[in-house]
């Protein structure tokens, strides 16, 4: 045994004791305060007379001899033979190794007794319930917690999950937890699943354990999640039968501290509960080895994972928004631009060096609303509508759900129930790299307006005249398209390719074919209230296939609807001009 100057006791293991601790240590040796004064004294002082230490201590002679002399008869220390007696301890690991010996002899009986103790024990109490009760019990101490957890590992017949911090890991790999599931994961296949926060102190020990678990091709699984505490309670569930929940209390927790307290339980109930929050932070956590990589690299790891309450998805949303520093890109339905518009969650977040760009399905119903917001955002249109998604200087994603038709009346831009999230490197850049694509691939909401503002010809021409006659006007008023007439009520519009290529392919005659018997195409006039939607339905009533819509005498768009083809006679122009119909 060495002592040092920061009254540190080094044993002969080269395990390292603070001087309370050896003192804690002879308290249990049955030492009383000032026996314990009296042997640290000698420790440190070496070989003394019984005068010197109560001089020293400022203890009363007749105090000073009856310590002594209990300490001599304890076997703590011993006397000279010189002339006058002085006295020397006797050495601490010979202390140690008596305390063990004692404890060991202690044990033997005790298991030499253990059947006869059954015995009587049965003789005199009551028969067990045959209904299971729901027992608890308190466990104090690091060393009965541990072999505690061994003995539910032992006696585990499918499952064991344990749930622990940094430091816990470090402590139960001391203990030996991890290398007793090795031996009813091969023999029994218990599959084990442990879940813990990797950390710079404990990464090599999850290295040698998952080393293990593959080359034994174990049923062990582990997974990392950041826990903010090293407090942070931990548990152990075997076969949701029963479970131990323990944390260590005090100002600070060490790999030494044995200041432990457990809760061992078998309450049903209880169990269910503490597997579903095991459960749940399972699968937002990661594989272990992913986090060991992050570690040795240096680069953040990413975290993917489905935020269910849309109260906590909103407050996510908004932190990543809150720290946009380069560009938000958004792709979103046709129906939710109304919306945006409406309740904008971006404009609180815009400046000059953010860059906003949204990409939609712009239609007739919402072009004004994406006209509003191309004042500050940049905007494109493309033809398929796509699921919500949010990407944030191309490391934060958003996907975010269709509202149920229980919800279609939300009014927030985004639904937030079931809301997806990723900062997973690799994930996030193979969107970014889709939406680039999409964006380069949209056209420009300016160039829609320009379409939409669009006028109808102003050439017109009764459908009884010839084609020729047609033809004639055209190229009299320097103009590629026609107005088809009947009674000075538009039909429809017609350009000179098509009129070309009737002639060409169908071998037609311009000087005796009427301009009514080309295919043209035909024009429904919309109401201030009907919708796009309207002028698809009304094209399929009447077997329309293509038309121009036009709203306040002005061409918004040009409807194709793809049909098998039934006869090749020109289509027919509607019956009459649409009625005033509600919007759909």
């Amino acid at each position: 045994m060495i002592i040092n100057s920061n009254s540190s006791w080094i044993l002969d293991g080269g395990i390292v004791l603070s001087e309370k601790d050896i003192m804690r240590f002879l308290q249990v040796l049955g030492l009383s305060k000032r026996e314990i004064q009296v042997y640290m004294f000698l420790a440190k002082s070496g070989v003394q007379s019984t005068s010197f230490v109560a001089k020293r201590l400022k203890m009363e002679r007749v105090q000073a001899y009856r310590t002594f002399k209990k300490l001599q008869e304890k076997g703590f220390i011993e006397a000279t033979l010189e002339r006058p007696t002085r006295f020397t301890i006797v050495g601490f690991s010979v202390l140690v190794d008596n305390y063990i010996t004692a404890k060991k002899t202690e044990v033997t009986n005790l298991s030499e007794q253990k059947q006869s103790l059954l015995t009587a024990w049965q003789a005199i109490s009551a028969p067990e319930s045959e209904y299971p009760v729901a027992k608890f019990s308190i466990i104090t101490g690091k060393k009965k917690i541990h072999s505690k957890m061994l003995n539910m590992i032992e006696e585990a017949k499918s499952e064991v999950i344990v749930l622990t911090t940094a430091l816990g890991l470090i402590q139960e790999d001391i203990a030996g937890i991890f290398d007793g599931a090795v031996e009813p994961s091969q023999s029994r296949g218990v599959q084990v699943q442990i879940l813990t926060d990797v950390s710079l102190e404990n990464y090599k020990v999850v290295e040698r354990l998952e080393r293990s678990i593959l080359e034994d091709k174990l049923g062990i699984k582990l997974r990392h999640v950041t826990m903010n505490s090293k407090f942070f309670p931990r548990f152990l569930i075997k076969d949701e039968e029963e479970a131990i929940l323990y944390a260590p209390f005090g100002n600070e927790a060490s790999v030494l501290n044995l200041e432990d307290e457990g809760l061992w339980i078998n309450d049903k109930m209880f169990i269910s509960v503490l597997k579903a929050f095991f459960v749940q932070m399972w699968q937002s956590a990661v594989d272990a080895t992913k986090r060991i990589e992050e570690l040795k690299s240096g680069v953040p790891l990413g975290e993917t994972i489905v935020i269910k309450d849309p109260a906590e998805a909103e407050h996510k949303v908004v932190r990543v928004l809150e720290d946009a520093q380069k560009e938000i890109v958004v792709i979103t339905s046709s129906q939710s631009i109304n919306r945006l518009a409406e309740d904008d969650p971006l404009i609180k977040y815009f400046k000059s060096d953010l860059k906003i760009r949204l990409t939609a399905s712009i239609d007739l119903d919402n072009l004004e609303p994406a006209q509003k917001l191309a004042t500050h955002y940049e905007v494109k249109h493309v033809p398929i509508s796509y699921l919500t998604m949010m990407l944030i200087d191309k490391k934060h994603l958003f996907m975010f759900k269709n509202p149920p038709l229980s919800d279609v009346g939300v009014e927030s831009a985004f639904y937030l129930a079931d809301t997806f999230y990723s900062s997973d490197r690799e994930q996030v850049e193979r969107v970014s790299e889709m939406l680039d694509d999409i964006w380069k691939r949209g056209i420009d909401i300016t160039e829609i307006t320009r379409q939409a503002g669009t006028k109808l010809p102003t050439i017109e021409i009764e459908k009884t005249k010839t084609t020729a006659y047609a033809v004639e006007q055209m190229l009299k008023n320097n103009t590629t398209s026609i107005l088809i007439t009947e009674h000075q009520k538009h039909l429809g519009v017609i350009n000179d390719r098509d009129i070309l290529r009737e002639i060409i392919e169908e071998h037609k005659n311009p000087q005796t074919t009427p301009a009514g018997e080309l295919k043209f195409t035909p024009i429904i006039l919309l109401e201030a209230d009907q919708s796009m939607i309207y002028a698809m339905q009304l094209m399929a009533k009447q077997g329309i296939q293509r038309a121009a819509i036009v709203k306040d005498n002005q061409l918004i768009g040009m409807l194709t609807q793809q049909q098998p083809p039934q006869s090749q006679q020109p289509p027919q122009p509607p019956s009459s001009s649409p009625k005033k119909q509600p919007n759909k």
